[in-house]
């Protein structure tokens, strides 16, 4: 069972993340207008704010909740990838927001209980899964596409978290009880931090295709910067052995200071733009994977609300990045303070 919590973030994030480079293809099969699959973004992100800090109060096994938010991010998979119009997949994608708000605040906090001796290390491991299963399943989707057409690639990418659903659900006696949440405000830097990592994270991911572009880059160049995304595996997998050796505080603020490095090479031609692109992704997530880690060690109650303020990061930056369109130099300006702000905080003792 301990794998299974180490392995629910590739399930969840592949199957939650798979509909991103089959947006335009999925308006085309319902003959919606551009930007009409937004809603079906955008608001799973929203129930993960909402519903993460309530999910560690509910009374029951940390197995069946863990399991049914998969079964339910895998069924909603697939109920949407059978659906007749935009509007039945726009629900069935909220059926996975529901289903994907119940995973990773008590997955967080499983961590530290099922590995005490290498709290530190699965911490990274498991964020590198969530950053495998983010990428594997927009990769997948588009490949699956081609062949087994938009339907087929969404069914097929919600099987893994559906049957790793259905075995959490039959053995939930595995997995240890967190006890009762406690909602602490002392980890409100915590919190800050949480909302600041996907913030940037998602701003900048966002405003970068406008920037190529209007560099002279190619469509196809473009999208290859994207596997930019994939230094997170080893930013991630690496944050608990440079916690070890060089302590945790010290590790975060170096991961932050790369960050500031990467924002100031964004303000420079290529290739240093690209250079500074993978830097900032791989070490966000360096950092991403110590916050998460410092979280879970202080419970579900507090994992709960830094998942959900991790995730209202990330809807602000949906929300503000369209005003920084003409003005890229001072979206990485204010990147730039909010990673100083981030150093600072160092929330991770």
């Amino acid at each position: 069972m301990r794998l299974a919590v180490v392995l629910s973030g590739v399930a969840l994030y592949s199957a939650l993340y798979a509909v991103v480079p089959l947006l335009p293809l999925l308006e085309a099969l319902f003959r919606a207008p551009p930007g009409a699959a937004g809603p079906g973004m955008g608001l799973p992100l929203l129930l993960l704010v909402l519903l993460s800090p309530l999910v560690p109060r509910l009374s029951l096994p940390a197995g069946r909740v863990l399991g049914a938010g998969l079964l339910l991010v895998g069924l909603g998979g697939i109920l949407g990838a059978l659906s007749p119009s935009l509007a039945l997949w726009t629900l069935a994608r909220l059926l996975q927001g529901v289903g994907a708000a119940l995973v990773p605040a008590l997955a967080i906090a499983l961590i530290p209980s099922l590995y005490p001796q290498r709290a530190l290390e699965m911490a990274g491991v498991y964020m590198a899964g969530n950053v495998l299963g983010g990428g594997l399943g927009r990769v997948l989707a588009g490949l699956l596409a081609e062949g087994a057409g938009v339907r087929g690639a969404l069914f097929l990418l919600s099987i893994p978290a559906l049957l790793l659903g259905l075995l959490l659900l039959r053995a939930p006696g595995g997995l240890p009880s967190l006890g009762r949440p406690r909602y602490d405000f002392s980890a409100l830097p915590l919190y800050g931090v949480g909302a600041i990592l996907l913030f940037l994270n998602l701003f900048l991911a966002n405003l970068l295709p406008y920037r190529l572009l209007e560099l002279g880059f190619r469509p196809a160049v473009v999208g290859l910067v994207y596997l930019a995304y994939l230094f997170g595996i080893p930013g991630s997998a690496l944050s608990g052995p440079l916690a070890r050796s060089l302590g945790a505080v010290a590790t975060f603020r170096l991961a932050f200071a790369l960050v500031l490095l990467g924002l100031g090479l964004l303000l420079l031609p290529p290739p240093y733009l690209v250079l500074g692109f993978v830097l900032m992704m791989a070490a966000l997530f360096t950092a991403q994977s110590l916050a998460s880690g410092a979280a879970g060690r202080r419970g579900a109650g507090v994992s709960g609300a830094y998942v959900a303020s991790f995730y209202l990061g990330g809807t602000l930056a949906g929300l503000l990045y369209p005003l920084f369109l003409h003005s890229f130099p001072l979206a990485v300006a204010l990147g730039m303070g909010l990673a100083l702000w981030a150093l600072l905080l160092a929330p991770v003792r």
